[in-house]
């Protein structure tokens, strides 16, 4: 199994492309004065375990009205947690429960809402075949009442998963002419990200999460090695999940004939 490319290393990575670094967040590596710094510029930024997934090691995290750090997420072992404290390093014990969980970055919140204020997010599933990287689909998340919050979108947390369409055109209310842009921008970043993260990670399919800042532009979360597909075939009756398969299929076949 392909090692996950750390978080730290993949920001480096993009933010090194002259395209790709202007669809990034702002991210750092975690310390107290880099958090205070974000938290003075943006709403609210997230706190993220440099070896996490799964939703798990994420916070969203902002400064309340009483001066208050409050932290809202999933620690490493996933059980969900909201603490608000008058220090940062009073979080501390929370983060680092054992080194061997490793390292945080902290990086720009995105306002990446539906016009009814629910966070959203859009996963592209990026292939290679005969030396061509190519998109064998994409599909849309929006996150439910119970996770709102702490804004973090993944299906294991309760996400509804949706077309990409149905969330541009239904809840995002874009027009044919702005849908299709978008979609055009979503797969140009995709396939540019997996050349630029196969250079370190040489994998044969990526996943590449975005969120929708409220200007219309797409932001890349994350890239995810190795990602699963099987929500793929919770939509458009499972053709997406047919054609990533099929996509597979026709890359081992390749390789066999070389």
């Amino acid at each position: 199994m392909t090692e996950r490319l750390r978080k730290w290393k993949q920001y480096t990575l993009l933010g090194q492309h002259p395209l790709i670094s202007k669809y990034i967040p702002e991210t750092k590596l975690y310390s107290v004065e880099n958090l205070s710094d974000l938290l003075e510029r943006y709403e609210f930024v997230y706190l993220k375990n440099d070896r996490g997934g799964r939703g798990k090691g994420i916070y969203k995290v902002n400064k309340s009205n009483e001066g208050l750090y409050c932290f809202n997420g999933y620690p490493i072992s996933g059980k969900k947690i909201k603490r608000c404290v008058a220090n940062i390093e009073d979080f501390h014990p929370v983060l680092h429960p054992l080194d061997r969980f490793g390292g945080y970055i902290v990086q720009e919140g995105i306002q990446s809402f539906t016009q009814d204020g629910h966070p959203l997010a859009i996963r592209v599933h990026v292939q290679t075949l005969n030396g061509k990287w190519l998109v064998g689909g994409m599909y849309g998340m929006i996150a439910m009442v119970n996770t709102m919050k702490n804004g973090v979108i993944n299906r294991m947390r309760g996400a509804q998963v949706l077309t990409v369409d149905e969330l541009l055109s239904v809840h995002l209310k874009l027009d044919e002419t702005e849908k299709n842009k978008i979609i055009y921008i979503l797969k140009k970043l995709s396939i540019l990200a997996a050349e630029v993260v196969s250079s370190e990670v040489p994998d044969i399919e990526f996943g590449v999460d975005f969120g929708i800042s409220q200007s219309g532009n797409p932001i890349i979360f994350e890239i995810n090695t190795s990602p699963a597909v099987g929500l793929f075939s919770k939509i458009e009756d499972g053709k997406m999940g047919r054609r990533i398969k099929a996509i597979r299929k026709k890359h081992k076949e390749s390789q066999i004939d070389i």
